[in-house]
């Protein structure tokens, strides 16, 4: 699996996509605060213990995004 920054209108074509698993790691309250429509959050800090029975599919092509520099 390979990391690829995406540009905005990339993002906005990604995350339209039915195929595509937009996941959110920010914070539970940050996530709280806003959020993409049906992003699924597995906060940062959780990623390793929550990602592989969470996660549909991994063959889909998963977006993640955040605040930051995570």
């Amino acid at each position: 699996m390979a990391a690829v920054d995406v540009t905005l209108a990339e993002m906005r074509r990604l995350v339209r996509d039915p195929n595509v698993v937009v996941l959110d790691v920010l914070s539970r309250e940050a996530y709280a605060a806003g959020h993409l429509p049906d992003a699924l959050n597995i906060p940062h800090a959780e990623l390793t213990t929550r990602a592989v029975a969470e996660l549909p599919d991994l063959s889909r092509t998963i977006v993640v995004y955040c605040s930051g520099s995570t």
